[in-house]
């Protein structure tokens, strides 16, 4: 199931790009137009699908919701390497990615203060 959110993702961002991509695909929209802000301010665009290196299914507890997160690794556009956590949950009963952002070294999680020590962040990609 969160493979295939992962799929359905990159597959949009091949044909539509990044335009309403947090609306389209992010169960947090807000986070994610930041986080999408963001990443274009760097210049940086997801590059080929991202390969899927880790799947763990995270059972909810008082604080967070059930999750299952994808440890993904990929190039950006620009060549650089990137591995991301992607994280997935039932949003109404239908599987959403939490972010959608996935190609920023972004950690997840359960504490964002302390991302996963994994996580590869590409640098700035824009020209100087």
């Amino acid at each position: 199931m969160a493979e295939s959110v992962l799929a359905e993702v990159v597959a949009g961002i091949g044909k539509n790009g990044v335009a309403d991509f947090c609306s389209k695909f992010a169960r947090s929209t807000g986070t994610c137009e930041t986080l999408l802000k963001n990443a274009l301010g760097q210049c940086l665009l997801p590059g080929d699908k991202p390969i899927v290196k880790q799947s763990v299914h995270l059972p909810a507890t008082d604080t967070y919701e059930e999750t299952w997160q994808l440890v993904v690794q990929g190039r950006t556009l620009d060549g650089q390497k990137y591995v991301s956590d992607f994280p997935i949950v039932l949003a109404a009963g239908v599987p959403k990615a939490v972010l959608g952002v996935y190609w920023t070294g972004q950690g997840y999680g359960r504490n964002m203060d302390d991302p996963p020590k994994y996580t590869v962040p590409p640098q700035n990609a824009c020209p100087r």
